[in-house]
């Protein structure tokens, strides 16, 4: 995943935070909803089946190594 740093003043923060509380997320999870559901709004990506969306699991092993490709084993 990309990161990105965003500057909000206080009022938006705020009311991200608030938001972020009453959906039980995390602000940084809140604000990643928010931005993608507004691209998808636009028509800037489509929506993935959720068959689709790679298992974070196996993407934390496969950046920490856990899975050798053929070459590394």
């Amino acid at each position: 995943m990309a990161r990105v740093v965003i500057y909000l003043l206080e009022p938006e923060m705020n009311a991200l935070q608030r938001l972020a509380q009453q959906e039980y997320r995390a602000v940084k999870a809140q604000a990643a909803l928010i931005i993608r559901n507004e691209l998808k709004r636009l028509g800037m990506i489509v929506d993935q089946p959720a068959g689709n969306v790679p298992d974070p699991k196996k993407l934390s092993k496969l950046n920490s190594g856990g899975i050798h490709d053929r070459a590394g084993s």
